[in-house]
This record gives C-alpha cells, sequence and structure tokens, in this order.
C-alpha cells in the first residue's frame, strides 16, 4: 500500500518524537500533557502548564553516562505538592525533594547508567519546569 509522501514525513515525524521523548513508566496515562525531552547523556527535562488540582505519579528512565548532574528548576507552584525523586543507575537516591521556583541544585554524583526519574503530585496546581542535565 502507497503511503502519501506527507502522512509518511508525519508518522516518522511522530515516531521520532516519541522516541526521544522517552515514555512514562506509568501503567495509566498521566491526568495532564507534560512535555518531556530525554536525551541520553545530555539532559532530561520536564515541563507542564496551567495544571489544576493534580494528582499523579510520573516516572521516566534516562540514560547518563557521567554520575554527575546538575538539576535546572523553574516552577511555579500555586497549591499542593510535588515531589521529585531521582535515583542513579546503582538505585542511590541522588535528590528528594520539591522542586524550587528557581535556584539550581548540585546533588553528589551517582553511578552512570539507567537514571530513574519520578515524580509524585498531590493535589497541585501551578507550572513545573525542571532539567536534569549531565556535567
Amino acid at each position: 500500500m502507497h503511503v502519501p509522501f506527507r502522512r509518511a514525513q508525519a508518522l516518522i515525524a511522530l515516531a521520532l518524537l516519541t522516541a526521544a521523548c522517552g515514555g512514562s513508566d506509568n501503567a495509566l496515562a498521566p491526568k495532564f500533557q507534560p512535555q518531556v525531552v530525554n536525551t541520553p547523556n545530555v539532559t532530561f527535562s520536564f515541563q507542564a502548564t496551567g495544571l489544576q488540582n493534580i494528582d499523579d505519579a510520573l516516572a521516566y528512565t534516562w540514560n547518563a553516562s557521567s554520575g554527575s548532574v546538575i538539576i535546572h528548576p523553574a516552577t511555579a507552584t500555586t497549591g499542593g505538592s510535588i515531589t521529585l525523586l531521582i535515583k542513579d543507575a546503582a538505585g542511590a537516591v541522588v535528590y528528594n525533594g520539591a522542586v524550587p521556583p528557581s535556584g539550581d541544585i548540585t546533588p553528589p554524583a551517582g553511578a552512570g547508567g539507567a537514571w530513574h526519574i519520578s515524580l509524585s503530585l498531590v493535589n497541585y496546581s501551578g507550572t513545573i519546569n525542571f532539567a536534569v542535565q549531565m556535567q
């Protein structure tokens, strides 16, 4: 079956975007539509705006060959809470806390490999924006 060229381009772009964003390890889809960029050995970034009273848990895997990272937050919370949990490839907790409005966070170095990044939102309202960048 012949697929028109523009449709084929759109399908390829969608496949690449899906692969680049990485997948959530959740069994259920999130109640909002976050924008996730998951680039191995470079950065993992997460953004969601206009959230109102969201309860959800999200989990992602990000590959980082180096154990040194920096977290760049830019979050505006108007209600509820958000917890960011980052574990290195060995399962050691690298960061466990809130996503502040600003101020880079330099957590202790961890083991390179498949890192786990989890977010827990409880009655959360506001905007979430952060990046975890490999050093």
